[in-house]
């Protein structure tokens, strides 16, 4: 990323200082070294007081059911995890309960120093809160927690895309439950000593009619300082002749003194109606809301974070923030064909300093009698080549991923190229691609612009009907393993550990000011070897599934990274110099 680029992301505010050096006495910066190093620190620390993490070293070998010499070993059976799904009540729209059995969130709601999960499983049993204890092992603690279960102290309303967020700005990370089939949506505050209290009422969202709420993303559209939220909402009956009215996906956080306040903006923002009425070339299924998965992301350069919105049947749709409350519908309907898009990843794979987009879809392997609305082109990769996206998808060789669902930016072998996991399936249409069985994807990145898919190579070719999916650092090792969440009936989720070790790597936590303690939307932009390497922490779903904000920067062989910028939602800028491999930073805002 270039000096214009990075005087370009400042917020345009007095308060906008220039990049200084991390010895500056304003800035605290943890160095924690999460395998032991010789050496390992960081240049001009000012050695604050911040809580380091509490690591635990990796186990030396994988768990027993690891995958021989694959790089990724499937260690469930010795995580813990262990739940199924399933929907008791029944559903309005029948096929809710196979395209969303469960969702999770990721991050570290006690502090420790270990990315927890909380995971959602339908109503046939209670919500699980599994407590990262390390080496991967997992202990479900949600009934002492308090989360066990929402509607009374034995039963559960149905919910989606479960979020750990700070929404009240203390620093310790709250939880979101989205409402499923008119079920409500809820908010739990974190009280700091491992409960959480139910603050649902009086939140605005307690107002919410939306039916069916899919998965969720949270960024702050207006900079005032706060997490707003957006949601989407497939399989809600909207009214297409009358105009739909408030939509309910977009909310503005008006938190304050008397608590977490959210007020639905979708009119006013000028989300609605486009987001429900914009035309659909492909098929006339129009009695209903299309939209999947969301996102907050800066995509035309500006700190303004925009929204990527992921839909189903043609809807998926680029918001522009116009930087005075609203946005304007950008999307170009002849670029942005994914037909079926359900998951979503963004990050920047191509290196070129801004932000592209990865859009899981459905791609059919045969063709005769193949229903319409089933005809796609697959999955797709959109290039962001200054702020206006382009269709790469072919050239870079990631269109066949099956009947996709979650997906990830991640860097498989920390050696610097991001490379993109997809998980897939669907019950039904053997005839036209044996989506039953289909395996799930790994695209490995060349590092110029194109990809190899590598899933059985490396251990993730499993055959689950895969939905969401985490990608994450779980056992702070330095390398990303991955949660897969899926329907098999006797365990619904796969824990992949990454054993591969030959790479250095950079682990980087910001902790951001109040009320946005996570720093979203904020850019490190980490120079390597000659070259830039951008993370912009958001809070998007890939598929009614969150990763963590916390960042890795695969180095290969690398042993420093020369320069690491930040870049803070408020316009702030501090500069790291000189960082050696193989640890974990934890940085805190200037003001803290």
């Amino acid at each position: 990323m270039s000096n214009k680029n990075i005087k370009s992301l400042g917020r345009p505010s007095s308060r906008r200082a220039s990049p200084i050096l991390i010895g500056n006495q304003l800035v605290r910066i943890v160095a924690t070294t999460i395998v032991a190093i010789s050496g390992a620190g960081c240049s001009g620390s000012s050695g604050g007081t911040s809580e380091p993490l509490n690591i635990v070293p990796p186990p030396p070998s994988p768990p027993p059911g690891g995958s021989g010499s694959a790089q990724f070993a499937d260690v469930t059976s010795a995580s813990g995890i262990n739940f199924t799904v399933g929907i008791l009540s029944g559903m309005a729209n029948p096929e809710i309960p196979f395209i969303l059995p469960s969702g999770a969130a990721a991050g570290d709601y006690d502090k420790d120093g270990y990315i927890d999960l909380f995971i959602v499983r339908g109503d046939s049993g209670p919500n699980l809160l599994y407590r990262n204890t390390g080496n991967l092992f997992f202990e479900e603690v949600a009934s002492s927690a308090g989360v066990a279960f929402t509607r009374s102290v034995s039963e559960n309303y149905r919910h989606s895309s479960p979020a750990f967020v700070d929404l009240d700005g203390d620093g310790d990370l709250d939880l979101f439950l989205a409402g499923l089939d008119g079920d409500p949506t809820m908010l739990y505050t974190n009280n700091g000593d491992g409960t959480f209290a139910d603050v649902t009422a009086g939140s605005g969202l307690d107002t919410m009619q939306a039916e069916f709420s899919m998965s969720s993303a949270f960024g702050d559209y207006d900079l005032d300082g706060d997490l707003d939220l957006m949601l989407g909402h497939w399989g809600t009956p909207r009214d297409y002749v009358g105009g739909p009215g408030d939509t309910e996906h977009l909310w503005r956080n008006d938190s304050g003194a008397n608590g977490i306040l959210f007020t639905s903006v979708s009119e006013e923002c000028r989300i609605a109606p486009s987001i429900i009425t914009n035309p659909d070339p492909l098929v006339s299924q129009r009695s209903f809301d299309h939209t999947f998965t969301p996102t907050f992301a800066r995509i035309d350069d500006d700190v303004y974070p925009d929204i990527l919105v992921v839909g189903d049947f043609n809807f998926s749709q680029v918001f522009i923030n116009n930087q005075d409350g609203t946005f304007s519908n950008a999307t170009d309907f002849d670029v942005v064909v994914d037909g079926n898009g359900m998951g979503s990843a963004v990050g920047d794979y191509d290196g070129d300093g801004d932000l592209d987009w990865f859009v899981s879809s459905i791609l059919a392997t045969g063709d005769a009698g193949m229903p319409t609305h089933l005809s796609r082109l697959g999955n797709r990769l959109y290039r962001n080549d200054d702020g206006v996206f382009a269709d790469v998808t072919d050239e870079a060789g990631v269109a066949s991923g099956g009947w996709g669902w979650g997906s990830c930016f991640v860097d498989f072998e920390n050696d610097g190229d991001l490379d993109i996991y997809q998980t897939n399936g669907w019950q039904g249409f053997e005839e036209y691609g044996g989506f039953p069985s289909d395996a799930t994807r790994a695209f490995v990145s060349n590092g110029a612009g194109k990809f190899e898919e590598k899933g059985e190579e490396l251990g993730l070719a499993d055959t689950e009907q895969g939905r969401g999916a985490v990608c994450a650092d779980f056992d702070n090792d330095g390398d990303t393993d991955i949660l897969q969440l899926h329907m098999n009936d006797t365990n619904a989720a796969t824990l992949w550990m990454n054993t591969r070790d030959d790479n250095n790597y950079l682990s980087v936590e910001l902790r951001g000011a109040p009320p946005n303690t996570q720093a979203v939307g904020a850019r490190i932009v980490a120079g390597i070897a000659g070259k830039d390497h951008l993370r912009e922490l958001t809070l998007g779903s890939n598929f009614a599934s969150h990763n963590p904000t916390r960042q890795i920067f695969g180095l290969g062989s690398v042993s420093q990274v020369d320069t690491l910028t930040i870049e803070w939602p408020d316009g702030e800028q501090i500069i790291v110099q000189a960082i050696a491999a193989n640890q974990h930073l934890i940085i805190d805002h200037p003001d803290l």
